[in-house]
């Protein structure tokens, strides 16, 4: 990421600044010195050394100083930067295994800090200690919350930025020596699994780039399907084993039935088409030829989007990933179901937020959104004035409330400014939301629920919704979320929904409440890693990779804490 060090930095806006004095006598009290300077709320002119230019906040300093009485962290008694400061120089060295840039932590102008201090600790020490304890602070905020507001990529993310304020457990980590200072630090990282799963992703990926990476295969102009022979397909077998596709090379140049295997699991994986055949144009090629630094900036992208989360992710939580269109529930005994989903098209994208569910929603009514009564149904209307007959559907005039006789409609003259109604749908199998809706709490009336194409969940690309999320398993999920209650087991929900027909068994509309409220958690993540260790890369079908690419790439020093 090329990023201006913040340090550098010439105009700040409403920030509390801090001069530094050129010098210090050593017969004065460093913490006494720490203290004076961390605690000025005032702006004053740049102090200039000969070895830079800064402009240091001092509120978050001050936070950290005031926890231990304003000792120095980072250099001695005489004001040399100790073993500490060594320490944390090879810590950020190595912030890249956190997808993150090393230089925007000890950067040119801390190094030059570095060696003027080790030459004239008695003038330059507190100039490098605040800007050492400032970096630090940036670093942890980076690596707990994330390096800029996620609301501000897009209005398709909802998850508001993190604040960092875990000063006591930062103090801790610096006052326990150098020896334990890496590790006490990454307690400030992710501990969601998929954090530390990416970790490991992104590591093997580093390592392969640093043997060279990976070549480019070339389509042999023809079809690869089973039996056909080719040396292309023993380079796909080493590529599968990059990639963690375990097959040997036994097979050697022919499309055997292990490679037939091995490919389809990795087109299911991949949000290919699973078919086991590579064309010449091939999909499958595509996602093979994406370079190894590719693969990188996609796992670190994906890792920053993991820093949105909450710092400890309920065990008990729904994860839907938007990007592989998949349904997960955790409990606390591990993983419960994982099933597809169908998620919003990519002009209707899904957001990405937490949420939770407080009540199921059997035989639901569905209320036609009116941007989707607009832009869809209308259209439909104009060419067969009985469609809603034929839906199961209801046109009621918004001013009354009242049913009106859709046949008494001239459809052909209606437009958007005189369609003054609004489409319900009855309950019932043809019913958009099926006969289960999973209701949440957001204000863009996102909610997760059955549906009546079930077809969709047998394709291999699945957003294809306006915006909320479909499930495959709706009635295993209100059963398992209303287990603790007598009469709402899976048979007893079955009984209660119309399966076949419009006739509707129970109460319509009927809402029964959790005794615990479910978490929900929407992100967008294009990598993952599956349970046999094999990686998988979607594509950015939402685009969403891209921006946040090019927020960490361009990112405003205005956005940062510093």
């Amino acid at each position: 990421m090329k990023m201006k060090s913040l340090v550098q930095k010439s105009f700040i806006v409403g920030m509390s600044l801090i001069v530094l004095a050129p010098q210090f006598s050593l017969a004065q009290s460093k913490p006494q010195i720490i203290q004076d300077q961390v605690t000025r709320a005032r702006t004053n002119p740049i102090i200039n050394p000969r070895w830079g230019s800064f402009l240091l906040r001092t509120d978050r300093l001050a936070k950290l100083y005031s926890l231990r009485n304003y000792e120095a962290i980072w250099v001695d008694a005489n004001g040399t930067p100790n073993a500490m400061a060594a320490r944390l120089k090879s810590i950020f060295a190595e912030a890249d295994k956190h997808g993150l840039n090393s230089a925007d932590y000890w950067d040119e102008q801390i190094e030059k800090g570095y060696q003027a201090t080790l030459k004239n600790p008695g003038v330059q020490w507190i100039t490098f200690e605040l800007l050492v304890s400032e970096a630090l602070i940036r670093y942890v905020s980076h690596l707990s919350a994330g390096r800029f507001d996620p609301e501000q990529i897009d209005t398709d993310i909802k998850f508001k930025k993190k604040d960092f304020a875990e000063f006591t457990q930062l103090n801790a980590a610096v006052s326990y020596g150098p020896e334990s200072l890496a590790s006490s630090l990454e307690g400030f990282a992710p501990t969601h699994p998929r954090y530390r799963e990416l970790m490991g992703v992104l590591a093997q990926l580093k390592d392969m780039k640093a043997k060279g990476g990976w070549a480019t295969i070339n389509s042999p102009g023809f079809i690869l399907k089973l039996g056909v022979k080719d040396p292309v397909i023993n380079q796909i077998r080493e590529r599968f084993n990059q990639l963690g596709y375990r097959i040997s090379y036994n097979g050697g140049n022919t499309f055997d039935n292990e490679f037939d295997q091995v490919l389809r699991q990795y087109q299911s994986m991949n949000g290919l088409t699973a078919d086991g055949i590579i064309g010449t144009r091939s999909e499958v090629l595509r996602a093979l030829n994406f370079t190894v630094n590719q693969r990188i900036a996609q796992v670190e992208v994906t890792m920053e989007k993991l820093r949105w989360l909450p710092a400890n992710v309920e065990q008990r939580h729904i994860f839907v990933n938007l990007a592989t269109t998949e349904f997960r529930l955790y409990d606390e005994g591990g993983k419960v179901f994982h099933f597809k989903t169908v998620n919003g098209q990519p002009f209707r994208r899904t957001p990405s937020m937490r949420d939770s569910i407080t009540f199921v929603n059997l035989n639901p009514y569905w209320t036609v959104p009116r941007s989707i009564a607009i832009k869809d149904k209308l259209p439909m209307l104009k060419q067969d004035p009985r469609y809603l007959e034929k839906h199961n559907m209801l046109l009621i005039d918004e001013g009354t409330d009242q049913v009106v006789d859709s046949s008494s409609i001239d459809w052909r003259s209606m437009t958007a400014r005189n369609f003054t109604y609004y489409i319900r749908q009855l309950p019932g199998p043809d019913n958009a939301l099926g006969v289960v809706k999973f209701p949440l709490q957001n204000p863009w009336a996102i909610y997760m629920h059955d549906t009546n194409e079930k077809q969709l969940f047998g394709e291999s690309k699945r957003h294809r919704s306006s915006g909320c999320v479909r499930l495959e398993q709706p009635l295993e999920l209100a059963a398992y979320l209303l287990r603790d209650q007598a009469g709402w087991g899976l048979e007893d929900i079955k009984s209660y929904v119309p399966l076949y027909d419009n006739n509707i068994p129970g109460e319509i509309d009927k809402k029964v409440f959790l005794k615990k409220a479910m978490p929900v958690y929407f992100l967008y993540l294009t990598v993952e890693k599956t349970e046999d260790g094999a990686f998988r890369f979607v594509d950015d079908v939402y685009g969403q990779d891209t921006r946040v690419s090019k927020a960490l790439q361009n990112k405003k020093n205005s956005s940062e804490l510093f």
